[in-house]
This record gives C-alpha cells, structure tokens and sequence, in this order.
C-alpha cells in the first residue's frame, strides 16, 4: 500500500509542490528555536542528575533514536513500494545513532570525540540544509529527522554541559580515522548500489556541496568537501585549544 497523502507520505509519493515547509522559512525558524530549546532544557536537567540517574537518561535517549530510526525503515515496505537500498541507515546521522547507542552502553573517550566532530558538525548542518522540506511538519519523516537530530544534539552536549565528553585537539585525528574509515566503503557501495550515502557522490540538493559540483563535478567536487570538513573540525576545536591554554597559563 502506497501512502501518497497523509501521516506517512514518502517524498516519492508526494503530491504536488507546496506540499512541505519552506527553507529558511518563519516554519522552519521557530521550529528551530522550540529544539534548541528543549536541547537546553535537556542538558540543564541532565548537569543535575546524579551518575545514576545520567546513564539512565542518555540510555533512554539513545533507545528512543534507535527505535524511531527502525520505525522508518519497516515504514517503508509498510507503506510504500518495499525496501530499496537508499532507505539504509548510511548516512552519517543514521550511523550516528549507533555510535550514540554504543556510548550509552559502553562510554569511551574516543566515542565522545568521534559524536563531538563529526556528529555534531553533521546534526547542525542538516538542521541548517535540511533535505526534507518536501514533506509537510506533521508528517512522520519530517518529526523523525526534527526529532533524531536534536536528540543527537541535545545526547552530546548533556555530556559535554556534565563534564563527561572533554573535546580534545590531541585526540582530533581519531575522528579523522572515524570519517576516513566509513567514507571509503560507503563511497565504493554507493557507485555498485547506485545512493548517495554521506553525500561523497553527488552531494546534498540545497547545500554548499551543489556550489563544489557545479563548480569541479564529480568526483572532484570531493576534495573542496574535504577541505571544508577539516576547516568546520578546526573551528570545532578553537575553543578547546583556547580552553586548554588557559589552563596551562593558570597552572
């Protein structure tokens, strides 16, 4: 059964233009600010608990992002043509959801710096180039996409307002690792499925990535991408070499 109206319309399946919310839109703002307000809700109530009571929150919180991102996937045989490979959870925010899911059982410092530099960068960037403006606010993929990536937002910064998650420069090259060590398969697996995972093969309709294709093509346009991955890492880090420094002044 093919939903094209409705809680459940696909962006395939939708009807005719002025469907969804505009991009930068009065909808899109204050849909904005009631996140960024319950993300800092969240993370005040989070510096408060005890540490019992913290991993029981980051756990419920990663549960949830696990469950609704299963939710979508069975939706889609559900209510529309089957399963078809670009509905996987490969792109960077649906693997994400695992990393934070992995940190909630086991936390590690290498977790907490992968979900600051690169998932971080990745939740704002799609919250300020969000590629699901077709579909209407009270639809089910778009309160999925608003929903999971403020809860990613809101899961690392509880940790970093808790003092938990310590961003690092020195262990800056594991999130490079991290990045590196996902993009090369997916890259080969989007060529042999035909996606476009982690938009590393034609980009993200609506992003500053369409300026680099339009510009060097493809694959070209990857290497202006890079540069600007690792200019958005380094000012990621400024205020932690600033931090650090001022800490070794002052011992």
């Amino acid at each position: 059964m093919i939903q094209r109206y409705g809680f459940f319309a696909y962006f395939s399946d939708r009807p005719d233009a002025g469907y969804g919310f505009g991009m930068y839109s009065v909808t899109h703002f204050v849909v904005l600010a009631i996140v960024a307000a319950i993300i800092w809700i969240m993370c005040l109530a989070y510096k408060r608990l005890d540490n019992t009571n913290r991993t029981k929150m980051i756990r419920i919180i990663a549960y949830t992002l696990v469950v609704i991102e299963i939710m979508q996937v069975i939706s889609y045989p559900i209510f529309h043509d089957g399963f078809r490979p670009e509905y996987m959870s490969l792109h960077l925010c649906g693997i994400m959801i695992f990393v934070c899911f992995i940190y909630a059982i086991r936390p590690s410092e290498t977790l907490g710096e992968i979900m600051y530099a690169v998932g971080l960068p990745g939740y704002l960037a799609a919250f300020a180039f969000p590629n699901w403006t077709m579909y209407p606010m009270f639809n089910f993929y778009s309160i999925k996409a608003f929903t999971t990536h403020g809860l990613q937002i809101a899961f690392i910064l509880m940790l970093i307002f808790a003092g938990q998650v310590r961003p690092s420069p020195r262990r800056a090259w594991k999130s490079a690792v991290f990045l590196v060590a996902i993009a090369i398969p997916i890259y080969i697996l989007n060529l042999v499925l035909g996606t476009n995972f982690l938009y590393i093969n034609s980009g993200s309709p609506g992003s500053p990535l369409e300026i680099f294709i339009d510009a060097f093509g493809s694959p070209l346009f990857l290497v202006p991408y890079a540069l600007l991955v690792a200019v958005v890492v380094v000012i990621m880090y400024i205020p932690w070499i600033i931090i650090e420094k001022k800490e070794r002044v002052e011992n």
